[in-house]
């Protein structure tokens, strides 16, 4: 029996590879966008006055909310291309 380790350490690190990205990474975007949205908001401090927010932050923050979006839309159609081709005729990738 002839092993190909090779293989195995290179399927081995695309997997942890790809779970790192989407098992840690989409999260930690999430994340990263609520605080600097938190960070643009407006909010009132313990004395009754407003500070305005920070708007590029905000920009910011949309941003990054706008990446993990489309990174779950590709993510669900990339997964769904076989079904979605043959169901509606539409190829995908």
């Amino acid at each position: 029996m002839n092993i190909d380790w090779t293989s195995i350490v290179d399927g081995t690190a695309k997997v942890l590879v790809a779970g790192l990205l989407f098992g840690a990474g989409l999260p930690l975007l999430f994340t990263w966008g609520l605080r600097l949205w938190d960070t643009g908001s407006e909010h009132e401090q313990d004395d009754g006055t407003v500070v305005a927010g920070n708007l590029v932050a905000r920009l910011t923050a949309y941003a990054v909310f706008a990446v993990v979006v489309a990174a779950i839309v590709i993510g669900v159609l990339y997964i769904t291309q076989k079904s979605i081709d043959h169901y509606l005729g539409i190829e995908l990738f």
